[in-house]
């Protein structure tokens, strides 16, 4: 009897253990709406945010990818909504505007901070423009 038990411990010793599995970290952004309209030759982007990440941000500049009715990548453009540090939990409302992309019939969102950190975006889309 005791000798089952000493194998019994020593197969259990010998299982891989299983590391507990890590938490996924959250979006550093949430897209929680956005809004395009077409005016003149430009884009006009009305929308909210928020930074659901655990650290500041520190400028934040959203890339747009634009593509047609085939989902064919037509053009990307890059513009800075907020220059200034973005905490944790805050909430912002924004108003950009970017060049027209002919052709274009929606959008798709990422993001960076100023000095070139990618962020992960939740709400990213694609979007449709309007």
């Amino acid at each position: 009897m005791v000798c089952h038990r000493r194998e019994f411990l020593a197969a259990l010793a010998a299982l891989p253990q299983q590391k507990p599995k890590r938490q996924p970290r959250p979006p550093d952004l949430q897209i929680a709406r956005i809004a395009s309209t077409r005016q003149e030759g430009r884009i006009a982007y009305e929308g909210d945010l928020k930074v659901t990440g655990e650290r500041p941000l520190n400028g934040l500049i959203l890339q747009f990818e634009f593509f047609e009715s085939r989902r064919v990548l037509l053009s990307m453009q890059k513009i800075e909504v907020e220059s200034g540090t973005l905490m944790p939990g805050e909430e912002r409302h924004f108003n950009v505007q970017g060049a027209d992309v002919p052709r274009a019939v929606s959008f798709r969102l990422s993001g960076s901070e100023t000095n070139g950190r990618e962020l992960s975006v939740a709400g990213g889309g694609p979007h449709p423009l309007d």
